[in-house]
């Protein structure tokens, strides 16, 4: 008797469940482009003789940086949208400047790279950029992450979503 009340229970726990979860999808939207897949801050990288990590096969840049602002948001349909404020190198010789001209963001899915964005602006000395563009990304894309390359660089990250 006492484990068919926790099977009733059970049952009708996952019933609310699926009932209440086509509402939650609607609330936001609903569409497949209007799906969140990555929302996050944007932080620095660090050098790699001081802990800096390489993420899916790609390598900190050979400096620290640090973000003073930065956001990223991805949805399901491949359009990011990227702002940073304040990517500088906080020590000599910048001394807090930004010596990088131009960046791209790519997005990582499954471990690898989904796709990248053209080169846009990022100020000297200040540090700041901003990016909206168009992506294909797959239909499953676990763990995603985005990256900032210098100058288009793949190899090299300066910094990435998280924070």
């Amino acid at each position: 008797m006492h484990l068919s009340r926790r099977l009733t229970l059970l049952a009708a726990t996952c019933a609310v469940a699926v009932a209440v979860t086509p509402g939650i999808a609607l609330a936001h939207g609903g569409g497949k482009g209007d799906q969140i897949l990555l929302r996050s801050g944007v932080v620095g990288s660090t050098k790699p003789a001081e802990g800096g990590a390489t993420i899916f096969g790609v390598a900190p840049g050979g400096a620290n940086w640090v973000v003073d602002e930065g956001v990223v948001k991805v949805r399901r349909d491949g359009r990011i949208d990227l702002s940073v404020e304040g990517l500088v190198i906080p020590t000599p010789p910048q001394n807090g400047t930004n010596p990088i001209e131009s960046l791209t963001a790519s997005v990582y899915c499954n471990g690898v790279v989904a796709d990248t964005t053209e080169l846009f602006p990022l100020s000297i000395p200040e540090g700041d950029g901003h990016v909206r563009a168009d992506l294909i990304l797959p239909n499953t894309c676990v763990a995603p992450v985005v990256l900032l390359h210098p100058r288009g660089n793949l190899s090299v990250y300066i910094a990435a979503s998280g924070g």
